[in-house]
């Protein structure tokens, strides 16, 4: 292959035959399978039989599944027009087309991990109620959307000159500066993933149950972590790619991990309201009798607050509406009361109350939707 292009001569040592096409399509294709697949057992754990039902956060991610899968197209696409090769084998008409790919690329991804940012707030405002703390951090993730938005659409003038000033001699206009834009906008992502991550910690250390059990559900929750060292590592792939000259062979790791951070966030937030069906599948395990020795669920935090109805105060301390819900929960009460008095045949003193149990099936059901 010739060692000169559109761009000119290439490096000495550089081989020009040689492309990442297989890495950025397994990779992509890998990670969407997984993420639309923890959307669909999500959905079917809403919605089986006596299921709560679909909830705005369940709402949100599914939308974020299908924005996270035009990160994936975008990926995808990326490859015929030199996403993976070198850029001197890239021609200008390719190229053109590659940056205008990832123009739109920027707005689906932040739109995308934003959308599954709100459903995680979301969830948890439907398990555990608001507070100051909650409200901020909601508050910081729909500002970050508006901000990157609005920050890359106006970002260069005329729009078209984001990717005319690297092949067309003539093109004129200004442009922010892209390195900068990024870095700063990862910087004050991971901060928020953080901050999404210790919400609920401290409403979940004042709950009354064992120790053991909080750090269990804190451990479920905190696996939203994976998503934080996505971030970090597409911040070091996107600083490499602003200072590479040969832009196109490291776009494809940007690619891969900016198409990773969405599906391993869709991942993290559907793991939580996997419970009930684990319940049954463990219920079916033991015979078709319910354990609850040895097996903790996330939902448990609602059953053990509810049976006194305690209140408890807000990751924020606020003394917000932090009323841990129930919308996810058919409680069933059991009534330890000896025999039947009501047929008036046993007063109270004479019930033995050793042997015997009257079970009352008294299904609560609060919706705060």
């Amino acid at each position: 292959m010739s060692a000169s292009g559109d761009w000119g001569p290439a490096p000495p040592g550089v081989d020009l035959t040689e492309n990442q096409n297989a890495d950025i399509i397994g990779a992509v294709v890998a990670i969407m399978i997984l993420g639309l697949a923890a959307v669909i057992l999500r959905i079917f754990t809403r919605l089986m039989h006596s299921g709560p039902g679909l909830a705005e956060d369940d709402y949100v991610i599914i939308f974020a599944a299908i924005l996270g899968i035009g990160t994936a197209v975008c990926c995808l696409i990326s490859v015929p027009w030199g996403g993976g090769k070198h850029l001197w084998v890239v021609t200008f008409d390719e190229f053109t087309k590659l940056y205008q790919t990832t123009y739109a690329f920027v707005i689906v991804y932040i739109t995308c991990i934003s959308a599954t940012k709100t459903s995680i707030l979301l969830y948890y405002r439907r398990i555990f109620g608001t507070g100051i703390i909650w409200s901020i951090v909601f508050g910081l993730t729909i500002c970050h959307w508006l901000e990157v938005t609005i920050t890359w659409l106006s970002g260069c003038r005329p729009v078209d000159y984001y990717w005319k000033q690297y092949t067309d001699p003539t093109a004129q206009g200004t442009c922010i500066d892209a390195s900068l834009f990024y870095f700063i906008n990862g910087i004050i992502g991971l901060f928020i993933d953080v901050s999404i991550l210790l919400v609920p910690i401290p409403t979940i250390f004042k709950l009354k149950m064992p120790p053991t059990k909080k750090l269990f559900i804190c451990g479920i929750l905190l696996l939203g972590g994976f998503v934080c060292i996505a971030s970090a590592v597409r911040i070091v792939m996107m600083d490499q790619l602003v200072k590479t000259p040969d832009f196109t062979w490291a776009m494809s790791k940007v690619f891969v991990w900016s198409c990773c951070e969405p599906f391993v966030g869709i991942v993290c937030a559907c793991l939580p309201t996997y419970a009930p069906l684990v319940r049954r599948w463990w219920s079916k395990g033991d015979g078709g009798v319910p354990s609850s020795q040895g097996a903790v669920y996330v939902s448990d935090i609602i059953k053990s607050s509810r049976r006194d109805w305690s209140r408890v105060g807000g990751g924020s301390g606020s003394g917000g509406d932090t009323t841990l819900r129930g919308d996810d929960e058919i409680e069933l009460t059991v009534d330890i009361s000896g025999r039947e008095i009501s047929r008036g045949k046993e007063s109270p003193d004479d019930v033995d109350y050793r042997h015997e149990i009257m079970v009352r099936k008294d299904f609560s059901w609060v919706s705060n939707a």
